[in-house]
């Protein structure tokens, strides 16, 4: 498993969440950089819930960096584009369940709409991995 440092310096406050302020990946790692997944089934089909919607985002994550030769341990950034700010902690939760304990650093922004007026999520990530 690679070991990340990470950072929380004195005089910043404490995480709201489970991310950590700053995460420094190992020198000469490999870098991998995702796409925006979509809440969009392998059938095409978009479910009505935010739970079901960022779990099929986590699923392609999974599975993208599965095909790259990692995993979810080696996320150092995510990014996750929300419609509705009220929707948070359901996000959260399912971004949660797929990180477990591992953290990382993190954005949550709340957006006008995305691309397809039915989708509510949208999430991005950066991965690294030591060579």
């Amino acid at each position: 498993m690679t070991t990340y440092k990470t950072y929380k310096p004195e005089g910043v406050s404490d995480p709201y969440g489970s991310y950590v302020h700053g995460i420094e990946p190992p020198i000469g790692s490999r870098m991998v950089f995702l796409s925006g997944q979509i809440p969009v089934a392998p059938d095409g089909t978009v479910p009505d819930t935010m739970e079901e919607q960022a779990a099929i985002c986590w699923q392609n994550i999974e599975a993208i960096l599965k095909a790259a030769g990692l995993g979810i341990e080696n996320i150092v950034r995510t990014t996750q584009y929300l419609t509705d700010a009220s929707k948070y902690p359901e996000a959260n939760a399912v971004r949660a369940k797929y990180l477990g304990d591992h953290r990382t650093a993190s954005v949550s922004i709340t957006v006008p709409g995305l691309i397809e007026p039915n989708w509510m999520i949208e999430i991005d990530a950066i991965a690294a991995a030591p060579e």
